[in-house]
C-alpha cells in the first residue's frame, strides 16, 4: 500500500529538509561560541549516542536542533553544554521506542545539570523551535538510495560513516541531507571500487554525478586532516561498523598525499 504513495512521500521529505535547514552562517550573531566549540559538541554527543546505542535518527536529529536553536538564539559558552545534552534527550524522546530516562542523560553530563535544568531548557528550546521536530535526516534518504544496489550492507556502513562527517563538520550546515546522503552513498562506492554512478541510482537519489561530486569533495577534505574528532572515528572504527574508518583512513593514504 504504502509503495504506492512513494513518490509522494520522496517529494514530501525534500519539501521538509529545506524547511527544517539551520542559517549556516549562524555563528556570526554569537558572541561567545565559535565554530570548532559547537564542532567539539557534536563529537561528545556521538559518544554519548553510541554508549546509550541509539537510533541513527535521534543523533541527527538532535545536531539539526542544535543548529536551528542557535540559529534563532544567542548562548553562552556555558550553557552550550547544556543545549546539547537538552537537544540529545528531546530527540531521543521523539525518535526512540524507550528514550534513556533524564538520569541517564545527566549522568552523562557528569552531574553539571539537574533534572529541572534540563526540563526547563527543554521546554525553552521547543518553544523557539515553535515544537517543530519534523527533519528527514540523511538516513532516511540513504534508505532509498539503497534501493538501486539491494542494500549492500558494506557500502551502506561506509556511507553512514562518510554521511556523518557532516555532523562535526559546520562547512556541511548549507547541504542538504539528501546531498549528504547521496554523496556518501557516491563516495563509498567509488572506495569499493564499485562502478559508475548510473541512471538507476539517479533517480532514487535524486542527484545526478554532477551535483553530488562537489559533496563528496568536501568529504574527501574533511578526510584529508589529522583525526580531530575521536569519538566520532573511534565508533566507526569498532567491529559493529565493519571498522569503516579505518578502512577509509587506509584508503585516503593510498589515493592522496597525507
Amino acid at each position: 500500500m504504502l509503495s504506492e504513495y512513494v513518490v509522494e512521500i520522496f517529494e514530501y521529505m525534500k519539501q521538509l529538509e529545506v524547511a527544517a535547514m539551520p542559517n549556516p552562517q549562524y555563528m556570526d550573531s554569537q558572541k561567545e561560541l565559535k565554530w570548532h566549540m559547537r564542532d567539539i559538541l557534536i563529537d561528545w554527543l556521538i559518544d554519548i549516542h553510541n554508549k546509550f546505542r541509539l537510533l541513527p535518527e535521534t543523533l541527527y536529529l538532535a545536531v539539526n536542533i542544535i543548529d536551528r536553536f542557535l540559529s534563532l538564539r544567542v548562548v553562552s559558552l556555558v550553557k552550550l553544554q547544556l543545549v546539547g545534552i537538552t537537544s540529545m534527550f528531546i530527540a531521543a524522546k521523539y525518535e526512540e521506542v524507550i528514550a534513556p530516562s533524564i538520569k541517564n542523560f545527566i549522568y552523562m553530563a557528569d552531574g553539571g545539570y539537574t533534572e529541572e535544568e534540563i526540563q526547563k531548557a527543554e521546554r525553552y528550546v521547543l518553544s523557539v523551535l515553535d515544537y517543530n521536530l519534523q527533519y528527514p535526516s540523511s538516513m532516511s534518504f540513504l534508505r532509498r538510495c539503497s534501493k538501486a544496489e539491494n542494500y549492500n550492507i558494506q557500502t551502506r556502513t561506509l556511507a553512514k560513516y562518510l554521511m556523518e562527517i557532516s555532523l562535526v563538520d559546520h562547512h556541511f550546515l548549507d547541504v542538504l541531507p539528501s546531498q549528504v546522503a547521496a554523496a556518501g552513498l557516491y563516495l563509498a562506492r567509488r572506495m569499493l571500487d564499485q562502478g559508475p554512478w548510473d541512471a538507476n541510482l539517479t533517480h532514487y537519489s535524486g542527484y545526478t554525478e554532477e551535483v553530488i561530486e562537489p559533496v563528496s569533495e568536501m568529504m574527501i577534505e574533511y578526510l584529508k586532516r589529522p583525526v580531530k574528532h575521536e569519538a566520532f572515528y573511534k565508533k566507526y572504527s569498532s567491529k559493529k561498523f565493519m571498522k569503516a574508518s579505518c578502512f577509509v583512513k587506509e584508503w585516503m593514504g593510498r589515493h592522496y598525499d597525507m
